[in-house]
Parts: structure tokens; sequence; C-alpha cells
């Protein structure tokens, strides 16, 4: 919070931090610790802010408080307004690899990760020896924390692409079937066999995401015999070794798993997804000359996929 009021048409500007924090974590006492105050000032807060909108903004049900219809159309544009000051305003304009100690947040899948950020980011080790990397596996909720601006990089597919956000195409790719090569399938498998065979599949997090490949079979209604579910696309190749069992891989990530693991990769006998692996960043972020230079080592190591 700023160290004195700063007001704007009788408003003090500092209040908009506290009911932010307010909005999104529904709770007097969250919003205290997230913030660093005591309950009572986060309660008198709030209290100035209802004065101020002439609304509850919050109302208490239960253990949870509740936006009203007002403090719901305020949320998106305090976050937006918030952020254009903390990226905008008061981010620092300089960025220096070999004494920086920035803390880079960037969500990818596994298959993304060993294809192509793996690289990129052993290049930045190297280049930047202070700098960290906090990477973790999309979910639900890093869509919101895209959009409130904690995450630096997303790289997923075009169909999980943020709308209103810049993107940058990192590379195609096309699935592939991979099987065990001493079973069944490892000559080859038709489509009346890929059907009717046992399938794993991957899905991800709590709330159980889809792949691309999975949410293209189920709008063209292409249904199969789902043998086993596991957590990554990792896991995948594995959990065919001794088995009859198939998996859809993309066909980059297949092609690494057949260096190590004794699998058959095998066209796909349907028509499948057109597989975009794009980058995404906040559009407040395009000035931040560190991400630049991140984004600017992951777009070179993608460049060398089709070089």
């Amino acid at each position: 919070m700023l160290g004195r009021a700063m007001r704007f048409d009788g408003l003090d500007l500092n209040l908009l931090v506290t009911l932010d924090v307010l909005l999104e974590t529904r709770s007097v006492t969250d919003a205290a610790l997230r913030l660093n105050l005591s309950q009572p000032s986060v309660s008198a807060a709030l209290g100035r802010l209802r004065h101020y909108f002439d609304d509850e903004l919050l109302m208490q049900m239960g253990r949870k408080m509740v936006p009203t219809a007002k403090g719901l159309e305020l949320e998106g544009p305090i976050r937006e307004m918030l952020n254009f000051v903390r990226f905008r305003i008061t981010s620092a304009d300089e960025f220096d690899p070999l004494t920086s100690k920035r803390n880079f947040r960037i969500v990818v899948s596994d298959y993304a990760y060993d294809v192509v950020i793996a690289r990129a980011l052993a290049r930045a080790g190297r280049l930047a020896p202070h700098v960290n990397f906090d990477l973790s596996s999309p979910g639900p909720q890093h869509f919101r924390q895209f959009r409130d601006g904690d995450i630096d990089i997303m790289v997923t597919v075009s169909d999980y692409m943020i709308e209103d956000h810049p993107h940058h195409v990192l590379f195609h790719d096309e699935d592939a079937v991979i099987t065990w090569g001493g079973g069944r399938y490892a000559g080859s498998i038709s489509s009346e066999q890929f059907l009717a065979a046992q399938h794993v599949i991957a899905v991800f997090g709590q709330e159980r995401m889809p792949t691309i490949t999975e949410s293209y079979f189920a709008r063209h209604g292409v249904e199969r015999k789902v043998a086993m579910q596991v957590p990554s696309f990792a896991a995948l190749p594995r959990a065919i070794l001794d088995t009859d069992r198939v998996a859809t891989l993309h066909r980059r990530h297949a092609d690494l798993f057949a260096r190590i693991y004794p699998i058959c990769i095998h066209p796909l006998p349907l028509k499948g997804p057109e597989i975009r692996e794009l980058m995404q960043w906040h559009r407040l972020k395009g000035n931040d000359q560190g991400l630049r230079w991140l984004m600017q080592l992951i777009k070179d190591e993608a460049g060398l996929l089709s070089a």
C-alpha cells in the first residue's frame, strides 16, 4: 500500500488495493494476511469503501463474503488499473541477465517443456546465473492468475489461448499413435484396431482437464475404450509398455520418448486436431525487458525445430 493517502475525486487510492484483495479472497481475515494489516484496519477500509460507493460491495454469507453486483462490476476495472500501474509505471525498465535475481513464473505442459522450454531455460541459466524459474502445469486457476498478471509466460495450444492478450506461435505438430514394440500393434494399427483397442489418456489437475486431442475426439464423436488415465503426457509411454494398450501422443514428444522406451510410432489413423503450440504474455507486459529477453530465448529454441 502507498505510504500516505493519495486521492482522486475524493477517493483514497490506497483503498482500491484493499478492495482488490478483498474481492479476490472474499475474506477480511485472508485479505488482512495478504496485505500485512490488522483485521480491524481492513474492516475499516471496507467501511470507507462502502460509504464512497454507496454500496455494500461484499456481504457476509456464512464463512465467506459474496460480492454485490456493484462489487463484481468494479472487480475487473480495479485489477486492470492496478496492473497498469504495476507493469507500466512502477516496474523497472532495465534488465541485466548477469545480475538479475528475478523469478519468472511459467505455465507449461510437460510436452512443451520437453520439446522446447527445457533447452531454453538451460540456456537462460547459463546467461543469467541468479535468475529463478517457477514452472507449473496448466490448470483452470492459471487463467485468472494470467489475467491478473501473476504469470509471466503461458505456453499452451490454440484451443486454450486467452483472448485479448498477445501470443507468438512457437511450432506446429501432429498426433501419432504409440504402441509397445513387443505388442500386438507393433507393426501397424488400422482405424478399426485403433477404435477397438484399450487406450491410455492424459488428464490434468484436479479438474481433469482434457488434452486438445481428447477435446477434438469428443467434439467429433470418436468413442474409444479408455483403460487408464494418467496425470501427464510423460506417463503415457510407460503405461503402454508390456501391454496392448495404445496412446495418442503429439509426434514431437513421441519421437523423444522413442529414444528411451521400446515403443513404436504410427500415424494417427483418424483425422486429428491441428496442434499449434504458442506462447502468451500479458498485454501490459510488452515493455518488460526481462520478459522480452526470456521470450526471445524461447523463440530461438523453437526456431531450431524447423531449422
